[in-house]
């Protein structure tokens, strides 16, 4: 027995205009659906994003925010690409700022937030550095990541 999360959905005022950005974002195609657009970066075997119209005044819209993180590249170039899509940054921060990793909050054309972290490549990075004991990092004392917590920081002025 068990669960396959298959969908997140997302109320917005306009399922198709949003579906085009998010479709940009995602790399993935606009499919219709039942009562919305539908979103499978890939494919229908895999979570994908369901946007839905508004229902009113039923019930308050959701705080759900989807955490991103790019596979290759880096954050920076993510959030400018994702900003000329139409993105706006909410807040900036570190998640690890001896390593340089970090967390950006935007919001979708509509202000629906999302998160997007350090890319695969920079934080298998971060961690090649702490073990590398030739690395300076790895001899500086409460740098190195722990292993069941994390801290935010905010960076002041960005």
């Amino acid at each position: 027995m068990g669960l396959v999360m298959r969908v997140i959905e997302l109320e917005c005022a306009d399922p198709l205009k949003l579906g085009g950005f998010w479709s940009a974002v995602l790399g993935a195609p606009v499919e219709p659906g039942a009562d919305g657009v539908h979103i499978a970066p890939r494919g229908e075997e895999e979570l994908s994003l369901y946007l839905v119209e508004e229902r009113g005044g039923q019930r308050p819209r959701s705080r759900t925010r989807l955490w991103l993180n790019p596979v290759q590249g880096a954050l920076d170039e993510e959030v400018a690409r994702l900003t000329a899509l139409g993105a706006t940054v909410v807040d900036r921060r570190w998640t690890n700022s001896s390593c340089g990793l970090a967390l950006v909050v935007l919001a979708d054309p509509e202000g629906n937030e999302f998160c997007v972290g350090s890319s695969d490549r920079e934080i298998s990075e971060a961690m090649r550095r702490f073990e590398d004991p030739e690395d300076d990092l790895a001899d500086l004392d409460g740098l190195a990541p722990e292993a069941e917590t994390s801290a935010v920081l905010r960076i002041e002025g960005s």
